[in-house]
């Protein structure tokens, strides 16, 4: 579980499911897929344990094995 209060955006984090629910503050939704094919990802992944982000909009997801991800904004996003 995180809050990103720069955006106002919680982000929650279901290794179970494999995703990352975004809300925000008037209760909108997005559903981010932590599996292959999905937002560059090459290999799903394995057990994710830990959600942050920084003054740069950057997403970070930890998970096991020790493995760091990095999810950055696109014009688009």
């Amino acid at each position: 579980l995180h809050y990103d209060r720069n955006n106002g955006l919680l982000y929650v984090l279901s290794h179970e499911s494999d995703v990352v629910v975004v809300s925000d503050l008037d209760g909108g939704r997005k559903v981010m897929s932590l599996r292959r094919g999905h937002y560059g990802l090459r290999r799903d992944i394995p057990q994710a344990e830990g959600i942050a982000s920084d003054d740069r909009d950057t997403l970070w997801i930890v998970s096991e094995p020790n493995l760091f991800y990095r999810f950055t904004r696109t014009a688009s996003s």
